[in-house]
């Protein structure tokens, strides 16, 4: 196939996808881009469908002309943020204290290739994402500095620098304020509240209490109730001997 001839189909095909995928049109558009040294065609695009998607779209529409096509997904600085975040949260600690790692380029790459539209929408993690954003000083849409600042970031410092304008459940709000020790470490690296029960009793012991903090554990008594519920039913169950005691 001439060169000519194929260019003007590849670009008439990325114009196409662009459309078939609902991609914005600007930078975010799938574009067909030609390396002369190489003789290479590429299409490149910004967060978007995955590589699979466009790869097999391509195919099925122009089959003899993408033959030796290239399919290149980059990522905004939202995205590669949000995978820091998703795999922060996920991964297991690194040792008793709750501490991550940074991660490297090449996991977030794997983390984000069978992701569609990675980029958070709306919600707390897209305004945990912003808050991570400005901390990491992100650079366009190479992600290279964006995406390495943002895993140092929360490798040393865990998320509670990044909540600012997240609304929080009465249970976040009693952890961020009495965590202490491990469990405020946890909270810290892992958003992992107290549970109800020591979030209820750290409100009780503080005598100097605010009206919020009164609040958000008297709102946890109906979970309380049915967690006391269900466990005295079970020792009430083993006590008659239905179920044998460990």
């Amino acid at each position: 196939m001439a060169l000519a001839d194929r260019s003007a189909r590849l670009r008439r095909l990325a114009g196409s996808l662009t459309e078939q995928f609902g991609l914005p049109w600007g930078h975010r558009q799938i574009n067909a881009e030609y390396d002369e040294r190489r003789r290479e065609w590429t299409y490149t695009w910004v967060d978007g469908p995955t590589v699979a998607q466009v790869r097999r779209a391509a195919k099925k529409a122009q089959p003899e002309a993408v033959k030796g096509l290239l399919y290149q997904r980059q990522f905004s600085d939202e995205a590669s943020v949000m995978a820091v975040v998703r795999m922060a949260l996920a991964a297991e600690p690194i040792d008793e204290d709750f501490h991550g790692r940074a991660f490297r380029f090449s996991e977030l790459e794997d983390f984000l290739a069978n992701i569609k539209n990675p980029a958070p929408k709306a919600g707390r993690e897209a305004t945990i994402v912003a808050n991570l954003l400005k901390t990491s000083e992100g650079h366009g849409y190479n992600f290279w500095d964006t995406w390495n600042r943002a895993s140092d970031f929360v490798a040393k410092n865990g998320f509670a620098r990044t909540l600012d304008g997240v609304e929080l459940t009465p249970l976040e709000l009693l952890t961020a304020r009495y965590a202490e020790g491990r469990a405020e470490r946890a909270w810290r690296f892992r958003l992992a509240p107290l549970t109800p029960l020591e979030a209820f009793s750290a409100v009780q012991a503080d005598k100097k209490a605010k009206e919020d903090a009164l609040g958000a554990a008297l709102s946890l008594l109906p979970e309380l109730h049915a967690a006391l519920d269900a466990a005295a039913a079970d020792m009430t169950t083993r006590l008659n001997g239905t179920v044998p005691a460990d």
